[in-house]
């Protein structure tokens, strides 16, 4: 995946330039989800025909709001690993196949976005599909950018997957090296020992995991 996204990398230019300049409020989030689902549908429609002017707030609401819906899998998704595989044998028809499914019932999947994009530039297919996929994977990664910055436990980097963690480390943050990986059992945060880069010139990464942490709890 790490030399995948150096193919995009200037596509990331402007995203950090936007930082954690509002405060996540997932407990709101999930009381819309669940209480106003007329109006999370129709800012859902609105994230899905890509309007330009969606804001960040509609962004966060559809992406977190996907891990309080019944359908979210949090960590345990079979066809996102078969999507993997078909991507690693370069098997793109297939690839876009379940990348197509999987965006059928999470639509925020960064995987699947991403995949999606790759294989129907691949694919010769239109570049407005391919245009639409990667609109949406780069408004996803600026609005996760907008809630945190990355440097700390306070001010992390908030995901649903845990495959969006190397989405932001190698796509967003161009880092080559990650050295470590290990859970704060307190503040719930993976904390990532990195190299550093130009557009991270920190050596710790914050990625807040709570989100799929919670789901793997219930099991």
């Amino acid at each position: 995946m790490k030399r995948i996204h150096l193919t995009i990398a200037a596509l990331f230019v402007a995203i950090l330039s936007v930082q954690a300049q509002s405060k996540l409020d997932l407990n709101l989030i999930k009381e819309t989800v669940e209480n106003e689902k007329e109006y999370f549908n129709d800012i859902l429609n609105v994230y899905l025909n890509d309007d330009p002017l969606i804001r960040i707030d509609d962004l966060a609401l559809v992406y977190y709001g996907q891990s309080y819906l019944p359908e979210y899998r949090g960590s345990n998704d079979s066809n996102e690993e078969e999507l993997k595989n078909h991507m690693a044998k370069g098997e793109n028809n297939k690839a876009y196949a379940v990348a197509k499914k999987i965006l059928a019932y999470n639509p925020v999947s960064l995987n699947a976005l991403f995949y999606a994009w790759r294989t129907s530039v691949a694919l010769g297919h239109s570049h407005e599909e391919s245009s639409s996929y990667v609109t949406k994977y780069l408004n996803l990664l600026n609005m996760i950018t907008t809630y945190g910055d990355g440097k700390n436990s306070r001010t992390p980097f908030y995901v649903i997957s845990p495959d969006d963690q190397d989405h932001i480390l190698y796509g967003m943050l161009d880092i080559e090296n990650v050295k470590e990986r290990k859970l704060d059992t307190e503040t719930l945060c993976n904390i990532i020992s990195v190299e550093p880069s130009k557009k991270f010139p920190a050596r710790t990464v914050y990625i807040n995991v709570s989100r799929f942490l919670s789901h793997t709890s219930k099991k």
